[in-house]
């Protein structure tokens, strides 16, 4: 009896961040009848079954509106429609993350080209507003800035980082330097000032081999209602010849909240899984962009992540969706 009450005890010393969260990994699944072939590298949920995606590559720079459909029950994908894209005109800006703002409607999308986080209204147009980024993050690697972003309405809070290490930070993972990216996790308040700033640090790569190319990195962020964030890390690792190709995500809880800023995060994994291709499998996903879904019938949240297919690469790769549920 003595022992049962000291476990309880130890226990109830443990913050509830620390203990173990039940997740239901459900399966990805593609959707090219209803939605054409993309870079899809951002998503947000605009309410209902209604969100907004971004696509690196597309035509103009814009958005497009997508209807998903998940099972209340089970959070099981069922159905995805393109339904429109929506643009100011002007180029490209190799758009890579998107939040919306309940409150005037409207969305900021990421850009990796210019390293700028900029304001649309849900027609597609600029409104002129964009997020007052400190000069720090100019020295971002090329194809290395801004590709997740989002927003928590309740702390009016935006959050953004870079993918990969600042060149004033230090250098880049690889497969032969078996370090950790050093990432400055950025906040701006509604005013579009920055705000607090901590340290995030990635796992270093999972790859034993030495041959081939890995990028490992940061490529969203999604922060639940009570102000906790899911980092979404992954992992691509390229074989010379392509053959044995893996991405491997991890998606890691980290609460800002918790502790002061300049601080490193304290990290707890939540789940993680590696997709490929191969001889036998084809169902390599490079997940770029992760959003909060709504909650389920029985109040567990849902996840739903995207993949950037590079336009469905010779036709061997596909634009996965994926919902992940936890308690």
């Amino acid at each position: 009896m003595m022992l049962l009450r000291n476990i309880w005890l130890l226990m109830a010393l443990v913050p509830l961040s620390l203990l173990a969260q039940e997740v239901t990994v459900l399966p990805q699944r593609a959707f090219p009848k209803t939605v054409s072939a993309g870079n899809y590298s951002g998503i947000a949920w605009l309410g209902g079954q209604r969100y907004a995606v971004v696509n690196d590559k597309s035509p103009t720079a814009g958005f497009y509106l997508m209807t998903i459909e998940t099972d209340r029950i089970t959070g099981a994908l069922l159905r995805v429609n393109e339904d429109s894209f929506l643009t100011s005109g002007l180029p490209n800006r190799d758009e890579e993350g998107v939040c919306y703002l309940p409150h005037t409607q409207t969305l900021f999308v990421s850009s990796e080209a210019d390293g700028q986080i900029v304001e649309y209204n849900l027609q597609g147009q600029l409104t002129g507003r964009k997020l007052n980024i400190p000069e720090i993050f100019k020295t971002a690697y090329p194809n290395g800035s801004f590709e997740a972003l989002t927003y928590h309405a309740p702390s009016h809070r935006f959050w953004t980082t870079s993918e990969f290490t600042l060149k004033a930070d230090g250098e880049q993972p690889s497969i032969d330097r078996k370090i950790k990216n050093r990432l400055r996790l950025q906040s701006f308040g509604d005013d579009l000032q920055p705000k607090e700033q901590y340290w995030y640090e990635t796992d270093s790569t999972a790859v034993k081999k030495r041959k081939g190319r890995s990028v490992l990195g940061v490529s969203g962020l999604a922060v639940l209602d009570d102000g906790r964030m899911v980092v979404l890390e992954r992992e691509l690792y390229f074989p010379k010849k392509q053959i044995g190709s893996f991405s491997h995500v991890k998606l890691y809880i980290v609460n800002p909240t918790s502790q002061q800023p300049g601080e490193v995060l304290r990290k707890t994994l939540l789940t993680e899984f590696r997709t490929k291709a191969n001889l036998t499998r084809r169902s390599f996903a490079n997940y770029e962009g992760i959003c909060v879904g709504p909650k389920l019938a029985d109040g567990r949240q849902l996840l739903i992540l995207i993949s950037d297919s590079q336009n469905q690469y010779r036709g061997v790769l596909r634009d996965w969706f994926k919902t992940i549920v936890m308690d």
